[in-house]
């Protein structure tokens, strides 16, 4: 696990810790406090700093650190993707389909709960101006992505 120095999301940090923490056997009566002590470990540079920082006795259970964590680095969150996002992807001029297609579908997977039809018109909408596909699928209505794709590779 990387140690956290303010510099990425600290939501990815907290729930890499948790699944860490949960796969260590600990009796529940332990469990609060070595949550709490074990953190700091995997803490470094600025972050440890703010830790180190904190005054005695202000964190009474994981939860209200999670929540000074959180709190502390809000800048650092990472939002997560929408489908919308993915009309910002257009084909570049005279990019070959199927390496728009590559640059699409490896944005789409990084969209935890993507709307189908809404990546099948932002894809519709980032082909290049009177694209052959966007005839084809005007056509032939697709339902998935991957109707999408296998017209495209048609």
């Amino acid at each position: 696990m990387e140690p956290y120095d303010s510099s990425s999301d600290p939501l990815e940090h907290i729930a890499q810790y948790k699944q860490r923490m949960f796969t260590v056997p600990i009796t529940i009566e332990l469990k609060e406090p070595c949550m709490c002590k074990g953190f700091s470990s995997t803490l470094t540079g600025p972050a440890l700093q703010w830790f180190i920082g904190l005054p005695n006795g202000s964190i009474g259970t994981f939860v209200n650190l999670v929540d000074a964590f959180n709190t502390q680095y809000a800048n650092s969150r990472v939002f997560e993707k929408t489908t919308s996002d993915l009309y910002k992807i257009t084909q570049r001029y005279r990019e070959p389909l199927r390496d728009y297609l590559t640059r699409f579908n490896r944005e789409k997977v990084t969209i935890i709960n993507y709307d189908a039809q809404k990546a099948i018109k932002a894809f519709r909408r980032g082909l290049e101006r009177d694209s052959p596909l966007d005839d084809e699928l005007m056509k032939y209505l697709c339902g998935t992505m991957d109707d999408v794709q296998a017209k495209a590779m048609t």
